[in-house]
């Protein structure tokens, strides 16, 4: 990895929960895989870094999309882990394919002296031609 991507990927470390799930979210919204892979935890980032790659870094597709994306509800477990509860609408231009859920589970980086917070868990709900992220978990 050359300086420059590994100055990228540590600028976009996140200093809180909320930020970590809402730069996860602009990924999402703008289908960039390497922005969702950034605020991973270290092991989902390898476990799912092929998969990812394998799509040349693009998440989604281009109908249905998600869209309202908004948080329902925040879960705090612990000083260092939260879940956020996500809804939202999944839509084309001509039809609404339903509405979606999405818990995303964020924990503080545990190594002394780091402060950043990334995601450890991703379950979303199953709804029928929902493209799923390679880091994503289906519940029924």
């Amino acid at each position: 990895m050359d300086s420059q991507l590994r100055s990228f990927i540590y600028g976009l470390q996140t200093r809180t929960p909320l930020q970590t799930v809402e730069l996860w979210v602009v990924g999402l919204q703008n289908r960039s895989g390497a922005v969702q892979h950034a605020v991973l935890s270290p092991a989902l980032q390898k476990r799912t870094e092929k998969q990812f790659a394998e799509n040349n870094w693009v998440t989604g597709q281009s109908s249905p999309w998600v869209s309202n994306i908004h948080i329902v509800h925040v879960h705090k477990i612990s000083e260092t882990k939260q879940q956020f509860t996500l809804a939202y609408d999944l839509i084309t231009s001509y039809a609404s394919f339903g509405k979606g859920h999405k818990v995303i589970t964020v924990e503080k980086n545990p190594e002394p002296g780091r402060e950043n917070w990334f995601i450890t868990k991703i379950s979303t709900t199953f709804l029928p031609y929902e493209a799923i992220t390679p880091a994503e978990m289906i519940s029924k």
